[in-house]
C-alpha cells in the first residue's frame, strides 16, 4: 500500500506512511524514515533555482572547478593546511562529477528531513507513547515540517545538514545513551561539514559535566570536551572559530553577511518568526519539565541552553538565530508529545493550542512565500501535484 502511494502521489504517500507508522506497529520506523528519504529527495529535485546569490546557486556555479579533481588530492590539501572542514570540497567533487545539479539540491534536503524523521520516530517508537492519540502525535509531526523552513533548508546547504547530523549525535547520545563509534563519528561529520556546530558540541560537554548523572557520565563529558581541544589545537577548528567570533560576534561588524541581514525583508521576517518560537519553545519546555515525562534530566537542560543561545544570537550584529534555531525545531515533536495539556487548566491550554495552530499555519504559509523568491514556485508546485509522472 505504501509503494502504490508513492506512486499515485509522492506527499501522499508520505502522508499514509506517517499515519501508519504512528497508528501502529504494522509499518516499521525505518520503512517511514525511507519513504522520507524517498519523498524529499523527489522534492529537491523537482526544484528550479532562482535566486543565484543563494548559497545553493553558489554551489552550482562551483561545480565546474571540481570536475577533474581527485579526492586523494583533497585528502592531500586538507592533511597539509591542517583543515578539518573537508567535507564540503567533497561534496563538491562528488556531485560535480555527476553533472547534475538537482541530484545535489535533491541530496540536500533528503539528509535533513532524513535525520529529523529517524529523530522523531524513534522517539515515539521507544516510549510507545501509549497516554498520546494518534492524531497528537501526526501534528506534533507535521508541526515540524510546517515551521522548519524548506527554503531554508534547501538554499543554506551546509549548516542546515550539519545542524541535522550533529542533531542524531545528540539524540543518540544524550537520551539514547548510545556513545559509541557511530555517535562520535557523526559529531566529527557534523563538525567537518560546518564550524557552526561548535557552539551546539559546547553546550553538550558543559550540559554533561554540569548535569550528569553521575560521575562516570561527567567524566566521559570531559573527555568529549578534551577531544574537542585535542583535534582543534591538531587542525583548523579553533582558528576558523575565533575567526567567526570575530566577524559576527559583539562589538564586530557582522562580516559581509551584514548587509543583507539588515536589508533583506524575508531574512528579517524569518529571523522575527524564529525569535517567537524560541519563545514558545521555552515555555514548552517549561511546562514539560513541570510534568512527569518521559524526558531524562539532561536532554531538557540541553535544549533550554541551545534555545537560549538561539535567542542571544538574534541580538548579534548579525543575527545568527536561524543557525541554531532551526537545530531547536528539529526537537519540537517530542517537546509537544510531552506536553500533558489535559494537566493545564483550561484558560492556558485554549491559550496554547491557539498558538499552536496559528504557529504551524503561519510557518507553512510562510514557507510557500520563502520559497518563491528562492525558486520557480510555480513549477515546483505543480511537479509535487504531478508527482513522479513529472519525471517523465
Amino acid at each position: 500500500m505504501t509503494f502504490l502511494m508513492l506512486l499515485i502521489n509522492p506527499m501522499l504517500g508520505l502522508i499514509y506512511t506517517i499515519h501508519a507508522c504512528l497508528k501502529n506497529k504494522i509499518i516499521n520506523r525505518w520503512k517511514l524514515i525511507i519513504v522520507t528519504a524517498i519523498v524529499f529527495f523527489y522534492l529537491g529535485i523537482s526544484i528550479e533555482l532562482t535566486n543565484v546569490n543563494a548559497d545553493l546557486g553558489q554551489y552550482f556555479s562551483w561545480f565546474p572547478n571540481f570536475v577533474n579533481i581527485s579526492y586523494n588530492d583533497l585528502f592531500r590539501e586538507a592533511i597539509s593546511e591542517k583543515n578539518f572542514f573537508i567535507l564540503q570540497k567533497l561534496m563538491l567533487a562528488f556531485f560535480a562529477k555527476l553533472h547534475n545539479n538537482s541530484l545535489f539540491s535533491g541530496f540536500v534536503v533528503s539528509v535533513f528531513y532524513t535525520c529529523y524523521m529517524y529523530i522523531v520516530t524513534t522517539y515515539l517508537k521507544k516510549n510507545n507513547c501509549q497516554k498520546n492519540s494518534v492524531l497528537k502525535k501526526e501534528m506534533a509531526t507535521y508541526f515540524g515540517v510546517f515551521i522548519i523552513s524548506f527554503g531554508w533548508v534547501l538554499t543554506n546547504v551546509r549548516n542546515p545538514m550539519a545542524n541535522a547530523i550533529v542533531a542524531v549525535a545528540i539524540f543518540r547520545d544524550l537520551y539514547l545513551h548510545k556513545k559509541g563509534i557511530i555517535t562520535v563519528l557523526l559529531y566529527l561529520l557534523a563538525l567537518s561539514m560546518h564550524v557552526a556546530v561548535v557552539p551546539i558540541i559546547i553546550c553538550r560537554i558543559l550540559t554533561g559535566i554540569l548535569f550528569g548523572k553521575n560521575l562516570l557520565h561527567r567524566f566521559l563529558s570531559g573527555v568529549l570536551g578534551v577531544l574537542l581541544v585535542f583535534v582543534g589545537l591538531h587542525s583548523n577548528i579553533i582558528s576558523m572559530t575565533s575567526d567567526k567570533i570575530s566577524a559576527y560576534g559583539l562589538g564586530s561588524s557582522g562580516g559581509g553577511f551584514a548587509e543583507y541581514a539588515h536589508t533583506s525583508f524575508y531574512y528579517q521576517i524569518n529571523n522575527l518568526f524564529l525569535l517567537y518560537v524560541m519563545l514558545f519553545i521555552l515555555i514548552l519546555i517549561t511546562i514539560a519539565k513541570r510534568q512527569k515525562n518521559t524526558f531524562e534530566k539532561q536532554f531538557p537542560v540541553f535544549l533550554t541552553m541551545i534555545t537560549i543561545l538561539s535567542i542571544l544570537s538574534y541580538f548579534l550584529p548579525t543575527p545568527l538565530i536561524d543557525r541554531y534555531g532551526m537545530f531547536v525545531e528539529i526537537f519540537i515533536p517530542l517537546i509537544i508529545v510531552n506536553v500533558k495539556f489535559s494537566q493545564i487548566k483550561k484558560r492556558s491550554r485554549i491559550i496554547i493550542y491557539f498558538l499552536l495552530m496559528i504557529t504551524g499555519l503561519f510557518g507553512l504559509a510562510w514557507q510557500i512565500a520563502f520559497l518563491s523568491f528562492q525558486i520557480n514556485i510555480l513549477s515546483f508546485l505543480g511537479k509535487v501535484f504531478l508527482g513522479f509522472l513529472s519525471l517523465i
